[in-house]
């Protein structure tokens, strides 16, 4: 299969999908959830982006993003998921990859798309049966949009998209 052609739309926001090697569930360990999300932050500062929301499932990460600088969403996430990957294996005293090499991208093309999206990544753990409800989930956006009895994670914060 050849390379994944990219189109990027000026000024849009993406939902983006990545996936663990071999779906290995590493993100079960809540200490490689908080590396990503401290990784996720970081780069959210260096690389010029919004990030409206975020799910980690056991073996695969999902972001809203809207990339306002000069760096694409495809930069993002090789940054993001190549630095991760070397602080993994750089704890774990092992090299090669941690996850798939290629990603799921969707342009989100209006507030409704983006509402939809944010609503099916704040489900999935439910839908998975990690929790009963999405505000049980620690490793989501969901409790930075909703107010509720649990917190916002603390290490990550949500921008607010303009609806």
């Amino acid at each position: 299969m050849g390379k994944v052609k990219r189109y990027y739309t000026e000024n849009a926001a993406y939902f983006l999908t990545t996936v663990t090697k071999n779906r290995v569930e590493i993100f079960k360990d809540p200490k490689y959830c908080k590396i990503l999300l401290a990784t996720i932050e970081y780069f959210k500062l260096i690389l010029d982006y919004n990030l409206y929301g975020f799910c980690i499932m056991p073996e695969h990460l999902h972001l809203l993003i809207h990339p306002f600088g000069k760096y694409n969403f495809s930069y993002i996430m090789k940054m993001i998921k190549g630095s991760f990957a070397s602080k993994i294996n750089k704890i774990n005293d092992t090299s090669g990859k941690v996850w798939q090499k290629a990603f799921y991208d969707e342009c989100i093309l209006d507030s409704l798309q983006l509402i939809n999206k944010l609503e099916y990544m704040h489900n999935n753990p439910v839908k998975a049966n990690l929790v009963n409800s999405p505000e049980e989930y620690p490793y989501s956006s969901y409790n930075h949009y909703i107010k509720t009895d649990f917190l916002p994670n603390p290490i990550i914060e949500i921008d607010t998209p303009d609806l």
